[in-house]
């Protein structure tokens, strides 16, 4: 009985010994060596840009920060594009142009639409990329066009545009070369008119570098719009079209007060001004040799002058003797 309470005794004191040799110091730090040899053995991994792939698999923007990521995804994804066909298209300022991209097949496909000046995603799908609402793009559902509309053209919106068509062999490039054209109206002839009294104001205005016919044609006697002047009377205005428009400006009877400046102005053009002087029949003689650079009588040096040629080639009097003083 008493041997065995001995080999209890036993038994606890060893279990107390062996607890505490793991719990002392030298344990821990060998526990630990062993935790960090093991991290050692995992990879590790560092955060970088996305890959390029990444772009055919956009999600609609959330917030600003994922806007401002996108045009880094587009960089990376266009050099590896093949440029297959490239169109030059030319839109006035201020109008809307209509950027065409066409793939060969109706299936479902990624197609992203990337401002190569600034290399910025501006759609993809059927999503839209930018904070700019004058973007959109127009896919018909079923069809094989994904065009890019520009609504309000500005100068700023000049430059290449790229259409990039995600397929199993690849990106395939369609490339648009946007030219943006300011029109602008010229009067020909000089910078003034002079126009006698009752006849005819004929005025023409040419409107150049416009690649389509304005919506409109104002004439303007200083502030004044007189295309439809019914107050005035006698004034007349003509537009013909083809690839200058012109517009021709006739005020019949013309009088004094229809002197001033004239300016024609068209729809998104750079106006054009010219002054009409409108003077009496007596006071046009006056003035008109002296818009001339000429003279209404000779000047004072060329009588002259003539007079001393005139002396000069008359005879001379005859000479009388002197007579002796008595």
């Amino acid at each position: 009985m008493v041997c065995g309470h001995v080999w209890l005794l036993l038994l606890l004191l060893c279990g107390t010994l062996c607890s505490g040799a793991a719990a002392s110091p030298d344990g821990l730090a060998a526990a630990s060596a062993a935790a960090a040899a093991a991290a050692s053995r995992q990879p590790r991994w560092v955060t970088t840009a996305p890959p390029p792939h990444a772009a055919a698999t956009l999600d609609p923007p959330a917030s600003a920060a994922a806007l401002e990521q996108l045009p880094s995804v587009a960089v990376a994804a266009a050099t590896d594009a093949e440029e297959t066909s490239v169109t030059n298209i030319t839109t006035q300022l201020g109008t809307s142009v209509f950027l065409p991209c066409r793939t060969d097949l109706a299936s479902e496909r990624q197609v992203s639409w990337v401002r190569r000046r600034d290399w910025h995603i501006l759609t993809s799908g059927m999503q839209t990329y930018t904070r700019e609402e004058r973007f959109a793009v127009h896919h018909p559902e079923g069809s094989t066009e994904w065009t890019l509309a520009i609504k309000y053209v500005q100068l700023a919106d000049a430059g290449t545009y790229e259409c990039q068509v995600s397929s199993g062999e690849g990106l395939e490039s369609h490339l648009v070369n946007l030219e943006v054209a300011t029109p602008r109206a010229m009067i020909p002839g000089r910078d003034t008119h002079h126009v006698e009294a009752g006849s005819t104001i004929s005025l023409t205005c040419l409107i150049e570098q416009s690649p389509e016919a304005p919506q409109y044609i104002f004439w303007y006697h200083d502030s004044r719009m007189i295309n439809y002047d019914r107050r005035r009377g006698g004034v007349e205005v003509r537009v013909e079209a083809g690839p200058t428009v012109t517009s021709h400006l006739t005020v019949s009877g013309a009088r004094p007060q229809d002197s001033g400046n004239y300016t024609c102005a068209a729809a998104n053009t750079e106006a054009a001004s010219v002054f009409v002087y409108v003077t009496e029949d007596n006071k046009i003689a006056a003035v008109q040799p002296r818009a001339l650079g000429g003279s209404a009588s000779p000047p004072a040096s060329l009588l002259l002058l003539g007079t001393l040629l005139l002396l000069l080639m008359l005879p001379p009097p005859p000479m009388v003797p002197l007579l002796p003083a008595r």
